[in-house]
């Protein structure tokens, strides 16, 4: 690369379009491709390196950087695809396409203001976690965390490579110097900034981050103002099999990526950028022109297919992975070009477009995006508690009457047994005690409910019920969402990282729910837990990773199942009921899901109903096999995530089964 021009490389277009590849299909759920998200490091690292590339070009031909024409330019190549993004998503959600998508609005204002990385580490889940919900209710806008850190450092380098360069005239030396020295502390708290702030700040914090942008810089450098060594060429190959393979072999949500190791990738992003700088065999086929024409598109791509997706996947159509991909990227493809030729490149080009102009649109064009943010309805997730209900509902904890026993007639109950054709594990039930007549007790049955985020969304509609229908039931809600109700050893999900389940759920376990409990006195304490009981986990630190129903693991569940009931029983609960909760909605898991496991889940309703045999206090409200019996265990509509249930079926849930279940379980 000379000073006097910066000549346009085909073939770093074909880096563009391999990293968004890769990213494609790492959204797409493609099995295989669990490191995809390696090709937004490749992004990072190939920025770095051309806007320092303009910068020294600059710089050397004028001695000075013309700063307000280097963010115009900016401006003009970024913001008219971004603002467009972010409008269209703020209509769609207005219109209810993104109905039940939590926190859309903050997302929005994240996106608009470039600190979207910041809004996902201090509000959001993990990165894999989220990307990972079913169903299509991840914001539309989760990947715009990656645009903020680009944004922030084009903001940012500009002034410091100005002062940089001012430095090293001072202090006599290179400016390579002292950039080496800045990507080098960066790369050094990478994995200071994972060890002290934790897997998700390594992440997505801009400091551990920085360090992909500035190495692309120092390459920048390097390879300014002289002819490169025709072996670099060898690097080309050697670097871009190890990201491929990286991105094959990466976990999706730990492992190295979150451990502080991504510099070690962008060492490798850069040698493949300098090893383009020499003619060689993977130049050319970068260079060819698929490969180019999806680079120069490859900002739009990346812009408009999350958006995408996530609309394909809340259509819930039943298509093949492979199909459904097909799909995304199609849609994606077309909106992209359309975006490109129609409003990027007339943009891009306007010599209308001086810094003045440039400025007063992208200020109009960010006040009518966030005029538009505000449009977006403030909406919580899809299920859960409503709060004026939840008052309506909540439990008198002043002196009450015990409750009488009903006099009672033993006769045959509804059967709970599962279909033959059914989804569900069979369920037999033996004849049930039932009331002759209306069953209303004396007074409203105390009724609590634990249990992970399931226990929310059932909860949410026996607490409505139970708002509807005073005299029968007052119910509070403790659940805790993401912990299951077995303590001890450590859950092993596929791409996340372990989870310390007494670490992380004990506080919830063995303070809040004896903590509530004690102070509700409740005359029914109603458990309920799915997927993070039925995982793979080590029983202990380092062990085997075993399926729920190893005899090993299952051991462990049973245990802690059964020191839970023993604590409920012991504070005064005079009924423990156990209800069995269906499986998720397997299809929308993936085959490959073992969660949807039916043999996991018949184990977990055996271990409930041998304490049920056990102890009278104790019983088994067999949901599964209801909602299997009702058509509700795979109708996707009241389990849009393949999980939890909508306010109107959780509702039906409670109104037909759950709140007579529970009221007659109090009373005989």
């Amino acid at each position: 690369m000379s000073r006097g021009t910066i000549r346009y490389q085909p073939a770093l277009d074909g880096v563009r379009a391999v990293a968004v590849s890769v990213v494609l299909l790492f959204h797409g759920g493609i099995s295989w491709m669990t490191g995809g998200y390696l090709g937004v490091s490749v992004f990072f690292t190939l920025s770095g390196f051309l806007i320092t590339s303009l910068l020294l070009h600059e710089h050397g031909a004028h001695g000075r950087i013309a700063a307000a024409a280097f963010y115009g330019r900016r401006a003009r190549r970024l913001l008219p695809a971004s603002l467009l993004c972010l409008l269209i998503v703020c209509l769609m959600a207005w219109a209810g396409w993104f109905r039940g998508v939590e926190g859309l609005r903050a997302d929005v204002l994240g996106a608009l203001f470039q600190v979207f990385n910041w809004v996902e580490l201090f509000g959001g889940g993990g990165y894999g976690e989220q990307f990972a919900e079913a169903g299509g209710f991840q914001s539309p806008l989760l990947h715009y965390w990656s645009l903020a850190i680009e944004e922030q450092f084009y903001w940012l380098w500009p002034l410091a490579f100005m002062g940089l360069m001012a430095l090293a005239r001072r202090w006599r030396t290179y400016p390579i110097t002292l950039i080496a020295w800045l990507a080098g502390v960066s790369a050094v708290a990478a994995p200071v900034i994972a060890f002290t702030w934790g897997t998700d700040a390594a992440y997505y914090a801009t400091p551990a981050r920085i360090s992909e942008i500035l190495l692309g810089a120092l390459a920048a450098c390097w390879a300014f103002g002289r002819e490169l060594n025709p072996a670099w060429r060898h690097a080309a190959p050697v670097a871009l099999v190890a990201l491929l393979v990286a991105s094959v072999v990466f976990p999706a949500a730990g492992g190295p990526a979150y451990h502080g190791a991504l510099p070690l990738v962008a060492v490798a992003s850069a040698a493949l950028i300098l090893g383009l700088q020499a003619e060689g065999p993977v130049r050319q086929l970068l260079g060819v022109r698929p490969l180019v024409g999806l680079g120069k598109i490859s900002y739009g791509v990346y812009l408009y297919h999350w958006p995408v997706y996530v609309l394909v996947d809340r259509q819930q159509w039943d298509l093949p992975v492979g199909v459904s991909l097909a799909l995304k990227v199609a849609i994606t493809l077309a909106v992209a070009l359309v975006s490109y030729f129609a409003l990027e490149v007339p943009v891009r080009t306007a010599e209308w477009m001086v810094p003045r102009r440039t400025l007063v649109a992208a200020v109009a064009g960010t006040a009518v995006v966030l005029a538009a943010a505000f449009v977006v309805p403030q909406t919580a997730k899809f299920y859960g508690v409503d709060e004026a209900a939840a008052e309506q509902a909540s439990i008198d904890t002043g002196s009450v009457q015990p409750l009488v026993p009903l006099t009672t007639t033993t006769q045959p109950g509804p059967t709970t047994t599962a279909s033959p054709d059914s989804t569900q594990p069979g369920v037999t039930t033996t004849s049930s005690t039932t009331t002759t007549g209306p069953l209303v007790p004396p007074r409203p049955v105390r009724i609590v409910v634990i249990g992970d985020s399931t226990a929310e969304a059932v909860g949410a509609g026996l607490v409505a019920w139970a708002a509807a229908n005073p005299e029968m039931a007052q119910v509070e809600v403790v659940a805790g969402p993401g912990c299951g109700l077995s303590m001890g050893g450590y859950l092993v999900f596929d791409g996340l990282p372990e989870r310390d389940v007494s670490a992380e759920c004990g506080p919830y376990i063995e303070g809040i729910v004896p903590e509530r409990v004690a102070a509700l006195q409740p005359d029914v304490v109603m458990l309920i837990t799915t997927t993070w009981d039925v995982a793979d986990r080590r029983v202990v630190a380092g062990g085997e990773v075993l399926a729920s129903n190893h005899p090993d693991a299952l051991e462990q569940i049973r245990s802690s199942f059964q020191a839970l009931t023993d604590n409920l029983l012991a504070l005064g609960v005079p009924r423990v009921v156990w209800a069995t909760e269906p499986l998720p909605i397997v299809g929308m898991l993936g085959p490959s899901d073992r969660q949807g496991d039916v043999t996991r889940h018949e184990a977990l309703y055996g271990l409930m109903r041998d304490m049920a045999a056990a102890n009278p206090a104790v019983r088994v409200a067999e949901l599964a096999a209801w909602v299997d019996d009702n058509g509700l265990a795979i109708d996707i509509p009241s389990r849009p995530d393949a999980v939890h249930w909508t306010a109107e079926a959780s509702l039906r849930i409670a109104t037909e089964f759950l709140g007579p279940t529970l009221v007659r379980e109090a009373l005989t």
